[in-house]
């Protein structure tokens, strides 16, 4: 199986080898304030199974274990990645060219939601993260 996708003006495009692992709704607030969204969601793969094809995304630490990368023309979202998970890159599901072929499994940071965001989908929910990263 191979997934690809890229920014929304085509600047940058990625692939991973492999099925996301987990695949979740975020609600924190960086999230939210980097994408301009309600919540954001996350597909994890392995590092080594992902790559950019095409061109070079910027990147930069909203925290100082998190660095984030995005298309410098047009600014969409792309990854997410963790010092104390290096073996993992999360890349966002919307950026993939087929989103609906990934399903999520639940929402994470659901104590820091939205008051107007209501859930119906029925997935779990964790107040937090979900479990203590790789």
């Amino acid at each position: 199986m191979k997934l690809k996708g890229g920014c929304f003006c085509g600047a940058i495009r990625y692939e991973s080898k492999g099925a996301p692992g987990v695949v979740t709704h975020c609600h924190c607030e960086h999230c939210r304030r980097t994408s301009g969204a309600a919540f954001l969601t996350w597909a994890e793969f392995p590092a080594e199974e992902f790559s950019f094809t095409q061109g070079t995304p910027r990147s930069f630490q909203s925290r100082p274990e998190v660095t984030r990368s995005f298309c410098p023309s047009c600014g969409t979202p792309l990854t997410y990645r963790r010092v104390d998970a290096p073996r993992t890159v999360d890349v966002t599901v919307c950026s993939l060219d087929e989103p609906g072929g990934v399903t999520p499994q639940d929402h994470v940071y659901h104590d820091g939601r939205l008051s107007w965001v209501r859930l119906a989908d029925g997935l779990p929910t964790y107040p937090r993260s979900r479990t203590v990263r790789r």
